[in-house]
């Protein structure tokens, strides 16, 4: 009896203690009933976490967490998965959005068909504007040949038609087009390509001589491009992304982006590449701009152009249509050179697309000679699609970040081995040999190119298979990623590849409380079950901009 006697005050000490302590913390928010996958250091799984302030509290068990803080909300996520915000580390965002004031041809299974689309959308639409359409892509079509503009001129005669290719890097306009754009059977464009028979112009452009149309799309209004960013953000966070990475954006709707952040309206985060002009650099000479949820870092080049379209700069010629040569280079090698230099000089990452096996090599041999050995510069190589084997070693010799999108390989795979032949296929979409080299990979989707959805980058990184689950077998498996590094090449090394691994990629305290919920446990569901995962929820900061 002297034992319990003894024994009593420091058991009512421990419950004082322990009342003392009950609730006595403050949170915006509770998140519980969880499956937190963190991505910290440990890969940490916890079942709960507290938010304030749009940054993370503390994480751990449910009853701790419950118990230590008196919260404004709280959120049960059901036991389903929560997992670090997904970040799209190479989209084009703003196209995306005014994507959906064009005439939709994506998945059109002919000619025909996209001529029935643009018909009934410029009935939809009467007037003498331009018809905009995007998305065609003739690896659809039986015999899978170009199109020119014979049809287009017979129902357009007098009103100016553009309609480009799913990749951008080709488009099909009529004669009103042309005409308006100044451009003869005698015109010639550094770079790009119209497409001539017996002396006159098809109306199939490519690369460059799509560009003479950019203006189009610059002057685009502002309530054009409010609503084109409100409705990709609207698809953008449904999917489960708190950042993407726009791949190319001029100064004007940079300015545009922060007007909406700071009202309100714009609430996901841009990660922001200038594009290539010297517009651009005039205004941003004084360096990057890091705010809130808007960072200008990057610069963004193009060395080629697309695999899909026979404008991708090759080593050697296309092994399936000897006449288009060896593709298209975009700009010389003195000007690559030229961004290079003003890119280290004013604090900006560089970032070019590279499609062929020589436009890699290219660029890498500029990076190389500017850059001049190891660094934490993090200059990108956007898509990195086909590579000579001799050139893998440079991303890792100069820290070279590759940014790839696997939902590419799935796309093009029907057709690529007829592109590229059966010796440089197997050297393209090579996720995993490069992801090696610095031991990471940026991964996105490079919509509207591909659809929007992060998922489906795991799934194809993953599984190597296209939504209906062919090949049986996985394509090219020898380069698929495993499921950890899928998932951290769509935060934790998105951050790195955006500087911004101080606050995102990874759910630990102190960090941004940026997180998607869904509804399986990506690391570890069948592979079968994949393509069915949906995202739940979407926290930015800690408020819920998405889901239920």
């Amino acid at each position: 009896m002297n034992r319990i006697a003894t024994l009593l005050p420091a058991v009512a000490l421990l419950f004082s203690s322990c009342k003392f302590a009950y609730r006595d913390r403050d949170a915006d928010l509770v998140v519980h009933n969880a499956r937190i996958c963190t991505l910290d250091g440990q890969n940490t799984q916890q079942t709960a976490m507290a938010i304030k302030d749009g940054r993370i509290l503390e994480l751990g068990p449910e009853f701790q967490i419950l118990n230590r803080y008196r919260a404004k909300r709280t959120y049960d996520a059901g036991a389903k998965a929560v997992y670090p915000g997904f970040i799209d580390g190479h989209c084009h965002f703003l196209g995306y959005g005014l994507n959906k004031q064009k005439v939709n041809l994506a998945g059109a299974k002919s000619w025909g068909e996209v001529l029935r689309r643009v018909s009934a959308y410029a009935d939809a639409h009467p007037g003498s504007g331009w018809v905009l359409g995007r998305g065609w892509d003739q690896n659809l079509w039986p015999g899978k040949a170009f199109p020119d503009n014979d049809s287009l001129n017979l129902l357009f005669p007098n009103r100016p038609v553009l309609l480009q290719r799913v990749d951008g890097h080709a488009a099909i306009v009529n004669r009103k087009a042309m005409d308006l754009a100044g451009l003869t059977a005698a015109s010639t464009i550094a770079g790009g390509l119209l497409e001539k028979r017996n002396g006159k112009l098809t109306g199939l452009l490519l690369d460059n001589a799509v560009s003479v149309f950019q203006k189009i799309f610059d002057d685009a209004d502002e309530p054009a491009k409010r609503e084109a960013l409100l409705a990709a953000q609207h698809d953008c966070l449904s999917a489960g992304l708190t950042m993407v990475c726009d791949a190319g954006l001029d100064a004007g709707t940079l300015a545009l982006l922060k007007r909406m952040q700071a009202d309100g309206s714009l609430k996901i985060r841009v990660y922001a590449m200038l594009a290539d002009d010297s517009a651009n650099f005039r205004q941003y000479a004084g360096g990057p701009y890091i705010g809130d949820r808007l960072i200008v870092r990057a610069v963004k080049c193009y060395a080629d152009g697309a695999l899909g379209s026979r404008g991708a700069l090759l080593i050697k010629p296309y092994s399936d249509d000897a006449a288009a040569g060896h593709g298209l280079q975009l700009a010389t090698r003195d000007h690559f050179l030229d961004v290079a230099r003003w890119c280290k000089a004013h604090g900006f990452q560089m970032a070019t697309h590279c499609i062929g096996d020589s436009a890699n090599r290219l660029l890498l041999g500029v990076y190389g000679e500017v850059l001049g050995g190891t660094n934490d510069l993090r200059w990108r190589i956007e898509h990195a699609q086909c590579m000579d084997p001799a050139d893998f070693k440079f991303f890792g010799q100069y820290n070279i970040i590759p940014s790839m999108q696997p939902t590419h390989a799935t796309s093009d795979m029907r057709w690529a081995v007829d592109r590229l032949g059966p010796e440089r296929i197997v050297n393209a979409y090579a996720l995993k040999r490069l992801m090696l080299q610095n031991g990471m990979i940026a991964l996105g989707t490079d919509f509207p190119v591909e659809a929007t959805d992060p998922l489906k980058t795991f799934y194809a990184a993953v599984v190597r298979k296209n939504a209906d689950g062919m090949p049986p077998e996985g394509f090219q498996m020898a380069d698929a990623l495993g499921r950890e590094h899928a998932l951290r090449g769509m935060t934790t090394w998105n951050a790195l590849a955006t500087f911004t691994e101080k606050d995102l990629g990874s759910l630990e305290a102190g960090k941004l409380a940026d997180f998607t919920v869904v509804d399986r446990d990506l690391l570890t569901v069948g592979g079968n079950l994949l393509p069915g995962a949906q995202v739940v929820a979407t926290f930015i900061n800690g408020e819920q901009v998405a889901g239920r």
